[in-house]
């Protein structure tokens, strides 16, 4: 997971909405398809002399399934729901460059249908 930054000014929205590292998925490429978003990692898919099924890098996978314990208080991972608001931002990030703007002033991104007209997703 890599949701922090040492810079003194705060990270950009595709920073986030846009970085399967951020939202602790690893890295890897996200893809929007016909049944919502998919991920797939650019590391080993399991280390089977640690004993683990998943790659070393994530924290959680695309259902929202936690992929590692943590012992800090309140510290978890996103769940599915949250993954899928966040990265349905992502898709309207390289026309609708920050929160100023109307589309994101409006929008709620559960709702499955960008506000934005010229956007040809469907978002799950």
């Amino acid at each position: 997971m890599d949701p922090h930054t040492t810079a003194r000014e705060g990270r950009s929205c595709a920073d986030c909405h846009q970085d399967s590292r951020a939202v602790g998925l690893g890295q890897g490429s996200l893809v929007l398809g016909p049944g919502g978003w998919d991920f797939v990692s650019s590391l080993a898919p399991s280390n089977e002399k640690l004993g683990i099924d998943h790659p070393l890098d994530a924290f959680v996978d695309i259902k929202g399934r936690p992929l590692v314990h943590v012992s800090r208080k309140g510290l978890r991972p996103f769940n599915r729901g949250e993954l899928v608001r966040i990265l349905n931002v992502g898709i309207c990030l390289p026309c609708h460059k920050d929160f100023k703007d109307p589309v994101m002033k409006n929008w709620d991104p559960e709702c499955g249908q960008s506000p934005c007209r010229h956007c040809p997703v469907e978002i799950r």
